[in-house]
């Protein structure tokens, strides 16, 4: 396969490859696809009127004139110049524009430059150039404030900054104040070298200071034991914060027992006291160590952030302690209290401590269509609160949608199966819409069959109620076959699918997984053998009926696994089957205080979401809403069998 064509999805190298050598030859589209990959971009000479007709040819001839950049003259400049000034933002121009100046900078064309920009560059490589640039023609108003903006910061900026530096220096701006603003600014960005450079930079008697905020950051523990040692040794309290908090996510019991020798050893106030209370317990409440409500009932509530309120709630769940709970969310601020997750866990702590009936207690948050509101529901004995309401299709913005440049040009990369520049497309065409109009624009992409972006662009509407809209159902026949063949239920398989990919199957994740259930290809491998089927390798994975058929089969191997329990097949399918062991309790847990205690922020949110959409779905599916309690009423213990 020729090297441009490496990249590309199996459909567009398949048109590319079966396109005839003469571009007039073939449809518009395959035409397109034969230039676009072509190594010099082709010849416009040859392009026929269909071609220059097409919706996609402005990003044609945008990479023409990239790919002509490594020869550039005043003409190509000129044109350049004139494509972007007629084309705007468009997507189109993006990477055009950025080799450009990378041209324009490369060849010292500084007038032209500058000439180029409209406001501040956006990149330090940009930035960097933009200096020289302004250097170079003798453009110096504000250009102090300008160079200082980019030297303060916490990372290590390109070297073509440095004429700009350089300048600073030489001009007396670079005082000791802003080295030592600049060395908190990269010691906050964990960048230790850049901390360590700028700290030499400083006179020696300075220096002490700010070795001791690198050390406490990098040794940590080791550290710490120093400071206890040597309490007069200086250092900033914030470095000092964070080498605890670091070493109490490794080793809790080792970071309490620093925290209260450095108590003990250094003059310390008692906020100072408090705040390093919570550094320690707030990592040893994601390991759900017991010390960790000891140690958070020793700060006081009223120096609580977020992060401490929600994981002291967590640790009073995990030690079974509802006045504890009650107490830490009566505390909370008004807006985070109001959420419908500690307005559950408000009431379940009344239910608990027997301060309310279960009727009176879950009953307003019962209306809300969510996870913990459909909790509330069934433990208050009421139905899930669905209120679904259809989207009211407007002819006449459906016609002036699909007339827009943008999206013409979206549906063809979306068809060609590039939906990286069909979404580009997307968010700048459709980006100023008013909310009737992103409501219409989630119709449109759900009757091309983009499902992912449909739901998308109802989310950015702030419409949640075209529960038919946000979950479609689609491809029944593979859902169904891949269901029955591994014996799991429906509903379980379209949570997955829904949660996952929002029914892509397409997507490839940051990870590797890749369709429309979000397969590892290793994992497919494996149950591929352990399930005696045919696996055609990671690409079959885009292809629905083989993604759903391998994600059901695993399903069902997890839930073997697990005690035929899909509390624990959810997070397993996620986080990967061997955490689950290490994330159990010592002692019977209630099923949902275990869910708020999941250590991952991403498999905590996927557990509930999974849920709920599982609630939704069934209703989709059966006519009724899907139920969690049943799932939540034994208490979650080790072993896990069947």
């Amino acid at each position: 396969m020729p090297p441009a064509l490496r990249c590309l999805s199996p459909l567009l190298v398949a048109i590319a490859m079966s396109a005839p050598a003469a571009a007039s030859d073939g449809s518009p589209r395959e035409a397109f696809v034969t230039a676009f990959e072509a190594a010099d971009g082709g010849d416009a000479a040859d392009d026929s009127a269909a071609l220059k007709a097409y919706a996609l040819y402005p990003w044609l001839q945008a990479r023409r004139l990239r790919l002509r950049l490594d020869d550039a003259d005043d003409a190509l400049d000129a044109r350049i110049g004139a494509f972007l000034s007629a084309h705007g933002s468009a997507p189109y121009t993006q990477s055009l524009r950025a080799a450009w100046w990378r041209s324009l900078a490369a060849r010292e064309r500084w007038a032209e430059y500058l000439a180029a920009f409209d406001g501040r560059p956006s990149t330090d490589a940009l930035l960097c150039h933009w200096l020289q640039a302004r250097m170079a023609l003798g453009r110096m108003d504000g250009f102090a404030d300008d160079a200082l903006a980019a030297w303060r910061n916490g990372r290590s900026m390109p070297s073509d900054c440095d004429p700009a530096f350089d300048w600073l220096e030489r001009e007396g701006h670079l005082t000791d104040d802003r080295i030592r603003e600049r060395v908190r600014l990269a010691l906050d960005a964990r960048e230790y070298g850049l901390a360590r450079y700028l700290t030499e930079r400083l006179p020696e008697a300075a220096q002490r200071i700010w070795v001791n905020a690198r050390l406490a950051r990098q040794q940590r523990g080791s550290f710490l034991e120093r400071l206890v040692e040597n309490p007069d040794a200086p250092v900033p309290f914030d470095d000092l914060r964070y080498g605890l908090y670091a070493h109490a996510r490794g080793y809790p019991a080792e970071a309490s027992r620093l925290l209260d020798a450095l108590i003990e050893a250094r003059a310390l106030t008692p906020d100072e006291r408090a705040h390093l209370t919570r550094a320690v317990a707030l990592p040893a409440s994601w390991s759900r160590e017991s010390l960790a409500l000891d140690l958070y009932r020793r700060a006081p509530l009223s120096g609580h952030g977020q992060d401490d309120f929600e994981w002291h709630v967590r640790a009073a769940l995990w030690a079974g302690d509802w006045d504890e709970v009650a107490r830490v969310i009566a505390a909370m601020p008004a807006d985070m209290a109001g959420e419908a997750r500690w307005r559950y866990w408000a009431a379940r702590a009344r239910v608990a401590t027997g301060a309310a009936e279960p009727a009176a207690a879950y009953a307003e948050l019962a209306r809300d269509r969510s996870f913990h509101g459909f909790l509330a529901a069934e433990r208050a004995g009421l139905p899930a609160t669905l209120n679904p309401v259809p989207t009211a299709r407007d002819a006449d913005a459906q016609r002036q949608l699909a007339d827009m440049p943008a999206v013409r040009r979206a549906r063809e990369w979306y068809a060609l199966e590039d939906d990286r520049r069909a979404s580009a497309e997307l968010s700048w065409g459709l980006g100023d819409l008013d909310a009737d109009g992103l409501e219409q624009a989630a119709l449109m992409l759900s009757d091309w069959g983009w499902h992912r972006q449909a739901i998308a662009w109802m989310a950015r509407a702030g419409r949640w109620d075209d529960l038919t809209l946000r979950f479609p159902l689609p491809h029944e026949r593979d859902f169904r076959q891949s269901a029955q063949a591994a014996d799991v239920p429906l509903a379980w398989l379209h949570a997955i699918a829904r949660t996952e990919s929002l029914y892509d199957p397409r997507a490839v994740s940051g990870a590797g997984a890749r369709g429309i259930a979000q397969i590892m290809p290793g994992t497919a491998q494996r149950v591929a053998q352990r399930s005696g089927v045919r696996y055609g390798g990671r690409e079959a994975l885009f292809e629905p009926a083989t993604n759903l058929d391998l994600a059901a089969r695993y399903l069902a191997q997890l839930r073997d696994r697990f005690g035929c329990r899909w509390l624990f097949v959810l997070p397993a399918y996620n986080a990967g089957p061997n955490r689950i062991d290490g994330w159990l309790p010592d002692a019977p847990l209630d099923a949902d205080a275990w869910i708020a205690n999941i250590p991952f922020n991403e498999t905590r949110g996927y557990v509930q979401r999974a849920l709920y959409h599982y609630v939704i779905i069934h209703w989709r599916l059966h006519g009724e809403p899907g139920r969690i309690l049943p799932l939540l009423d034994e208490p979650v213990r080790p072993p896990l069998v069947c």
